[in-house]
Order: C-alpha cells, then sequence, then structure tokens
C-alpha cells in the first residue's frame, strides 16, 4: 500500500493550518493591545481567562491518563484524547497569556509563564516530529519496512515507466545506498538528512538525469509533468526513509524532556495560584 505523500498546496497548508493561523492573528491582535490594559489578571475577564486557562492545561493531563486507564478510552477512542490534548495545549496558554496581558509580574508568576511557554513551545515541536513518524496526526505509527517498501515501489515505477533499463537500475541503486545510509548515532544522521533537505533540488535533478539517460530509447519519454511527478515521489520517498530513524530518536528523547516541563509547569502554576490568592 502506497503511504500518503506529504506534499501540500499553499491552498492545501492553508486550510490544514487554519486554526494555528487564527490563534496567531489573536496572539498579534493581543501583544498590540498589550499597553492599553483593557484586562487585568485580578478581575474581570482577565481573572476569569486565568482560571479558564490553568483548567485547561490541567487537563492536558487526561491524555497520557487515558494511554494507562482502559476506562477513559472505552467510550473515547484514545486518537480523541489526543485530539483534546492538541486543542487544550494550544488554547490554554493562549488564554493564559491574555490573562496576564501579555506582562510578566511577580518572580512566581515569570517563572510559571515561562514555564507554560517552555511546555508550550515544547509541544509544538513535539507535534511535528510526531507526524513525521505517524500517519498523519491521529493516524497509526509508520514502520521503516513501510518507508523502505514505499521506496522500492517508487523505484520500480521509474524502471517500468521508462523500459526496465539495467543501466538505470544499477545507478539508481547506487544512489539510494547514498542516500539510505544506516543510522549511525543522532548527530551524524541529524547532519545527513538537513543535507538531504537541502540538496532536495539537486537530488531530483540527479534522478531526472538518469531518467533521461536511462529509458528506452524506442519508447518515447512520458510528458514532463508525469517524469516529474514520478521523480518527485520517488525522491520524497527516499529522504523520509532516512529521516525516518532520525525522527525516532528525536520522538524519544522530547519525551524525556517534555514530561519533567510539565511538571514544573504544574508546580509552579499552583505556587503562583497560591501565592496570588494568600496574599
Amino acid at each position: 500500500m502506497r503511504l500518503k505523500q506529504l506534499v501540500y498546496t499553499p491552498i492545501q497548508l492553508l486550510r490544514t493550518n487554519s486554526f494555528l493561523i487564527g490563534m496567531t492573528v489573536v496572539l498579534y491582535f493581543g501583544w498590540a493591545q498589550r499597553s492599553d490594559n483593557y484586562l487585568s489578571a485580578e478581575t474581570g475577564t482577565g481573572y476569569l481567562l486565568g482560571i479558564i486557562g490553568g483548567s485547561l492545561m490541567l487537563t492536558l493531563l487526561l491524555y497520557p491518563v487515558s494511554k494507562r486507564v482502559k476506562l477513559l478510552t472505552r467510550w473515547i477512542p484514545i486518537r480523541y484524547w489526543f485530539g483534546v490534548h492538541m486543542l487544550f495545549g494550544i488554547l490554554g496558554p493562549v488564554m493564559i497569556l491574555f490573562h496576564s496581558n501579555f506582562q510578566l509580574g511577580s518572580t512566581n508568576s515569570t517563572i510559571a509563564m515561562i514555564s507554560m511557554l517552555l511546555v508550550a513551545g515544547s509541544g509544538l515541536v513535539g507535534r511535528y516530529i510526531y507526524t513525521n513518524i505517524h500517519h498523519g496526526l491521529y493516524g497509526s505509527r509508520i514502520t521503516l519496512n513501510e518507508l523502505k517498501q514505499e521506496a522500492a515501489d517508487n523505484h520500480v515505477e521509474l524502471l517500468n515507466m521508462y523500459g526496465m533499463d539495467e543501466g538505470l537500475n544499477t545507478r539508481l541503486k547506487k544512489m539510494e545506498e547514498k542516500v539510505l545510509q544506516p543510522y549511525t548515532g543522532l548527530m551524524t544522521s541529524l547532519f545527513h538528512v538537513i543535507s538531504l533537505a537541502i540538496n532536495a533540488h539537486s537530488l531530483k535533478r540527479r534522478v531526472m538525469n538518469l531518467v533521461k539517460e536511462g529509458y528506452d530509447k524506442e519508447k518515447p519519454l512520458p510528458e514532463n509533468k508525469i517524469v516529474v511527478n514520478s521523480v518527485n515521489r520517488y525522491t520524497l520517498a527516499l529522504r523520509k526513509t532516512a529521516a525516518f530513524r532520525v525522527y525516532e530518536r528525536l520522538f524519544s528523547l522530547w519525551h524525556i524532556l517534555h514530561l519533567p516541563l510539565f511538571i514544573m509547569m504544574i508546580i509552579t502554576a499552583v505556587v503562583h495560584v497560591f501565592a496570588v490568592h494568600m496574599y
């Protein structure tokens, strides 16, 4: 089965990320109006936003708990808990920022704010890594064998389209061996993946040249658009396969970092609420 190719047009990107774009606009508006003091953290709407935002951040615990307590997933699938986790992980910090009027206050509120921003930023990074090792945001986990099979299928597609030329087959395999280097450690493999991303256009151009040199001379070369689409699928499959183990390792390290940040945020938030209401 062919993996879904995550190549979006600008319109598709806009639609897919419309919520994040909307939140960015809201944050910009709040930041621009911060000096007008429309909201107060101590009373009224500003105080209410702090209560709601803090409650939303606390409910983020439901997702990790739902993975361990089967009762929570009996009626509500885990992907919905994950969706709530993602949604509240954005709405909560936005409300807290409006609660604080985008300004730092006392020492305890400053520490709580910084902790929350670190958790929110960590969550966005984790979201990006997550989508590179899963079938979309709510899909199942991808396996390395799936990605290798995708690259192999695209390899065969190129050969079938251009006459099964043995010379082309050999040269593509040599290029694949170079691109799909074994995982040799995070930093080395990460630099390799970054290099592939930077040189993606060059990689496509090399494949195009190999295809044009290796196709059956008695068979006309297909339309340029078909050639480009086929090569794009092939090179994207190679890059995703090369990056997969790096993303897996990064996701493991992210988990190690994200949990302590979250615990620190909860502790500092509790201290902040206690200090505000006691003093």
